[in-house]
């Protein structure tokens, strides 16, 4: 995953006005809880049937309260073999299950899909950006059609979508990540929709401070990206609940390993730098 430019300094800057007033970030931005559950998100389209299940065997091992998986492919027989091993690989612990079709599909689609998925008995938790992000009155009837199943929505959405989408009434979730000001003012435009916040990734799970801070959220996202040797000290994880650090800042330092490995190399001396070459005009 990389980090745009724009979200790095506004975590930086944040980063800097937290530690100036001694506040832990989560705490600066409002707090609302000290940990959140987290479901464990597994990037996993490219993997094979056997990394499938070793990746979610692993994460019902260690406690993580739910499970994303990718669907969407071009046969959905696959998108049911794939709950199927997941059923298997977690020993059906009745932990919530999620899909991600990242827009994938038609509404009908969509339908036909999670109708396949509840005869084959898989109780969907919530379908993720079933189709095209700005189809909002497709969202609105898949609401109205599978009221049993959440429609979670809005990751692709800049904040003025967001605020479309929500105005259209066509999510029960709204899917934020990214820089902290957008988040926390998309959140805080959630609550007065009355509709629950979910995160999505973020680099080295920096987004907890914010999820710690808005109300109305319950879920955040976890995808075994393995940047943690690059701090110190991570987030820490414990029995699938996150929590923030109390260190004054969003609490994360490069860890002397990273920063030696990954340094920008010290600028050469005017002194040490080769001879410009010299150019003649042809006679």
């Amino acid at each position: 995953m990389l980090l745009p430019f724009e979200e790095a300094i506004q975590h930086a800057v944040w980063d800097l006005f937290s530690q100036s007033v001694g506040l832990p970030l989560w705490r600066l931005l409002g707090d609302k809880r000290d940990e959140l559950a987290v479901y464990a998100s597994g990037l996993d389209f490219h993997l094979s049937d056997h990394a499938f299940q070793e990746l979610f065997g692993r994460a019902a091992d260690a406690g993580f309260r739910g499970y994303k998986i990718k669907v969407g492919h071009a046969d959905i027989e696959r998108d049911l073999g794939r709950l199927d091993l997941l059923k298997k690989a977690t020993g059906d612990d009745g932990r919530p299950v999620m899909i991600d079709a990242n827009e994938a599909w038609t509404a009908a689609e969509t339908l036909a899909a999670l109708d396949l998925f509840a005869r084959a008995g898989h109780d969907i938790y919530w379908v993720e950006d079933p189709i095209p992000r700005d189809d909002f009155d497709g969202l609105r009837r898949l609401r109205l059609a599978r009221p049993g199943t959440r429609i979670n929505s809005g990751e692709y959405l800049d904040l003025s979508g967001k605020r479309r989408l929500l105005q259209a009434d066509a999510c029960d979730m709204l899917n934020v990540h990214g820089q902290v000001s957008d988040v926390m003012r998309a959140g805080w435009l959630a609550g007065e929709h009355n509709v629950e916040v979910t995160f999505g990734n973020s680099f080295l799970e920096v987004g907890v401070n914010m999820a710690l801070a808005l109300p109305g959220v319950r879920w955040l996202e976890y995808s075994f990206q393995n940047f943690e040797h690059l701090v110190e000290e991570p987030y820490p994880v414990r029995d699938g609940l996150i929590r923030g650090h109390d260190r004054p800042g969003h609490g994360l330092r490069l860890s002397r390993t990273a920063r030696d490995e990954h340094r920008t190399p010290e600028p050469l001396s005017e002194a040490a730098l080769p001879p410009a070459p010299r150019w003649e005009r042809p006679a």
